[in-house]
């Protein structure tokens, strides 16, 4: 099963890299950092926990799962509206092929993004969510002083609201959801419990976009990662990229390393090749 959110550092593309590290035989997955989630609906667990610290990351999961009726209906109005708005742009533009052409999608986004900053009853926060995910420029989740998202519109021709599904929702209720500090889940690992870890990476641009985050994953908040990765009960599989501090603080946990290239590049500040290492307690 396919990821529904694009997610800077998102491992779809990466899990042949990783996957034969992945034991077969666990009673329970664990994410605590879960972001865009590809290997959990890679692998499709019977039984998890997922965690993100990102709230409005949370909510979409939640909502995803305990409401999909309701977000499919207003999903498939977002998307004929969307559909409709882009038909009749191209009519304009195949007319005046030299001239700007309105686009009304570009209203409807601004409109859905100022909804996003100040909700009311018009849609499910998940629904805004994942609307902004798919239509804002590169994907990018940011926000400004204020703690209001300001990312512009990102000009795309499709909207693909198929993505998301009602297996997706099958799935997660097989999941608990949680919006809590990482050591928090730590502490509900068991013995025959699998963890798979993608935190943040040792890097300037390392919020991922989240206002809870808004200071960064720093050298301490990594430290203190790593010693507690060490006291963990249970099996343990972590990709982070590869820097002089996480190789101090994985050193003989390293099992592997490849090269990724990141598909959500802003201006090439979250940039190009990039060395990542496989991290591993068993």
């Amino acid at each position: 099963m396919n990821p529904v959110l694009k997610y800077r550092g998102g491992k779809s593309r990466e899990i042949p890299r990783f996957l034969q590290y992945i034991p077969d035989d666990f009673h329970r997955y664990i994410e605590p950092f879960f972001g865009g989630g590809a290997v959990f609906f890679y692998l499709e667990p019977d039984s998890a926990i997922i965690n993100d610290a990102n709230a409005r990351l949370m909510t979409f999961y939640q909502q995803l799962r305990d409401d999909y009726h309701t977000m499919r209906t207003q999903l498939d109005a977002l998307q004929k509206i969307y559909e409709a708005n882009q038909a009749e742009f191209k009519r304009l533009k195949a007319i005046t092929p030299e001239e700007r052409a309105p686009n009304a999608n570009e209203d409807l986004y601004y409109r859905m993004r100022e909804l996003f900053n100040h909700p009311d009853d018009s849609f499910l926060d998940g629904v805004l969510y994942f609307f902004i995910n798919k239509t804002a420029y590169s994907g990018m989740i940011r926000y400004n002083n204020n703690g209001e998202y300001n990312v512009p519109f990102g000009r795309y021709p499709n909207l693909n609201t198929r993505l998301v599904t009602q297996q997706h929702s099958e799935l997660l209720q097989r999941a608990e959801l949680f919006n809590l500090d990482y050591r928090e889940v730590f502490d509900m690992a068991e013995e025959d419990d699998f963890i798979f870890l993608d935190p943040p990476y040792d890097c300037v641009f390392n919020d991922y976009g989240n206002i809870d985050m808004m200071n960064g994953f720093d050298e301490t908040e990594h430290r203190r990662l790593a010693a507690d990765f060490r006291n963990l009960p249970c099996r343990v599989l972590m990709v982070i990229g590869k820097t002089p501090l996480t190789e101090e603080l994985y050193g003989e946990y390293i099992f592997d390393e490849y090269y990724k290239n990141y598909s959500v590049n802003i201006r090439n500040r979250f940039n190009n090749d990039k060395m990542h290492i496989v991290v591993k307690n068993y």
